[in-house]
């Protein structure tokens, strides 16, 4: 293994402005390191690296873009510089690689081949949610995304909070920004007004929202404010 390069999996900002809460010098050290990089989105990657101070130019840089349309055969050859003993990092869109995010693909592969992996410190929007909630830590599942149609939507929202009531074990699942507003309208109408609802949205941002209440708060909260969440990220947990 030691005459491959390492696989650094590079946590990037989920809020505007939170770079330095993030960042440590050790992070610093593993990009300008690095020469190859396996990302989510070109853009939003050289952007990161020079907010981040990368030393070398970015038109000196190989970025490969990993998504769902990803074939595997390209991974192959996104982690081939790791094989002639140079670093490769892997970037998401937003907080840690590979969680919610395509990137573990390239994560799967380098395990196969006997390349290391480096996770480095960042910000996780799904653990901080968890951490700032409330809700039961040593037992909880993530979802994911929750379908988009309405009725199987609701139908979803009935299935988990019936298996947190049996279990205790905390239901974690994301939005798409745009989606928010009928998300929380679903979660007011079909589940029970006792179970308790975590949002959290837009964290480590200057607005950001962590609340956790009963469901028959959140609706009065909706209700009362006429409260939109808008197009941010956002984490729902629920658990009773």
């Amino acid at each position: 293994m030691d005459k491959y390069g390492k696989l650094y999996l590079i946590p990037t900002p989920i809020a505007e402005g939170a770079f330095e809460t993030f960042f440590p010098s050790v992070n610093a050290n593993a990009i300008n390191g690095t020469d190859y990089y396996i990302v989510e989105a070109l853009r939003t990657a050289r952007r990161f690296l020079r907010y981040a101070g990368i030393k070398k130019r970015i038109d000196e840089l190989t970025f490969f873009e990993l998504n769902e349309h990803t074939q595997g055969v390209e991974i192959n050859d996104f982690l081939q510089p790791c094989l002639e003993g140079k670093n490769v990092g892997v970037m998401s869109e937003a907080g840690v690689p590979c969680v919610a995010d395509p990137g573990h693909k390239a994560v799967e592969k380098a395990h196969q081949l006997g390349i290391e992996v480096v996770p480095l410190i960042g910000p996780s929007s799904l653990i901080l949610a968890l951490m700032g909630s409330g809700m039961n830590g040593q037992n909880f599942t993530f979802h994911g995304y929750l379908p988009s149609e309405q009725y199987d939507r609701e139908k979803r929202l009935r299935e988990i909070e019936a298996v947190s009531v049996k279990t205790g074990q905390t239901q974690m699942f994301i939005e798409t920004p745009y989606r928010n507003n009928r998300m929380t309208a679903s979660i007011c109408n079909v589940l029970q007004p006792a179970t308790r609802v975590c949002i959290a949205a837009n964290l480590t941002g200057e607005n950001a929202l962590l609340k956790t209440q009963s469901v028959s708060k959140w609706r009065k909260y909706f209700e009362k404010e006429q409260h939109q969440l808008g197009k941010v990220p956002c984490i729902y947990l629920i658990n009773r």
